[in-house]
């Protein structure tokens, strides 16, 4: 590693201790470091200081590491999350760990693993309005006083069901352990190549999940609700938890696996079920 972006949720880290800490291993390491800090508002980093990047240490939790996948994995950066909060599934190494973290990335003493994506996009009256990847998942609910919502779930341009819930969230198996497990969705080794699919307190016995290839392509048509016309435009659509638009009926909601990865590092040795034993223990 000679070149290596240091990203800091300032919240996180207001005091820039462990950042400091990383930065002067880094440093001592022999490798030439860039460092910037975030915070929650922020979706991009400044393209220019992903030239010539070998890796990225992210300071924070996993919804730090989220509000940048998308990018260094375009740009084909790996990720280091350091976690500064609770147990994270994706920033696995711990605050207190920071010098051997680092000792093994310039070692090379770690391992990268490819974290599936998946692209969305919206349309509106047959034009897509835009597209974007998510890390975790793609959500559609209710807003406001609506209290339910209809919509027909489309695989492969056949239609599957028609459902009145409360939304519907297209998972990654990196994004089962987020909304997808309280929802009651299945748990999925984040390693896994699959697109899951859960209805949110849907109103029918048929209520389980789907779990489907991660080349297929499934499409939301959100249809009309039997309230007042006021309502029906209170609807919307996030990304990785951030809004990205409200939602009317007619719109469709198209979600497949993308063609990116995100690279995480991995140093642990412990495995994905240890560190959801872990988790359930906490909750």
């Amino acid at each position: 590693m000679k070149k290596i972006l240091v990203i800091t949720n300032r919240y996180k880290d207001s005091e820039m201790f462990i950042t400091e800490k990383v930065c002067t291993h880094l440093k001592d390491g022999g490798a030439e470091v860039i460092q910037t800090t975030v915070d929650r508002k922020m979706n991009t980093l400044n393209d220019a200081l992903l030239g010539d990047v070998d890796c990225a240490v992210i300071l924070g939790g996993d919804g730090t590491i989220m509000q940048f996948a998308n990018q260094l994995s375009l740009a084909d950066i790996p990720i280091l999350g350091i976690n500064m909060g609770h147990v994270g599934y994706l920033a696995e190494v711990d605050s207190n760990h920071v010098e051997e973290a680092i000792g093994r990335l310039l070692s090379g003493d770690y391992k990268v693993q490819k974290r599936m994506m998946i692209t969305g996009s919206l349309k509106k009256k047959g034009k897509t309005v835009f597209t974007d990847t998510a890390v975790n998942d793609v959500v559609i609910t209710r807003n406001g006083r609506l209290q339910v919502i209809h919509f027909n779930i489309y695989v492969n341009g056949n239609l599957l069901k028609n459902y009145t819930a409360d939304g519907v969230i297209l998972s990654t198996p990196t994004g089962s352990t987020a909304y997808n497990l309280s929802a009651g969705g299945p748990i999925v080794d984040p390693g896994a190549e699959i697109l899951i699919v859960t209805p949110i307190s849907p109103h029918t016995l048929m209520n389980r999940s789907l779990v489907l290839n991660a080349t297929d392509n499934v499409e939301i048509e959100v249809l009309p609700t039997h309230e007042e016309e006021e309502y029906e435009e209170m609807m919307e659509v996030d990304f990785d938890g951030k809004e990205y638009g409200k939602l009317f009926p007619g719109d469709r909601v198209g979600v497949t696996g993308a063609d990116c990865h995100v690279k995480m590092i991995c140093m642990n040795e412990v495995s994905f079920m240890e560190t959801l034993h872990r988790k359930m223990k906490e909750s």
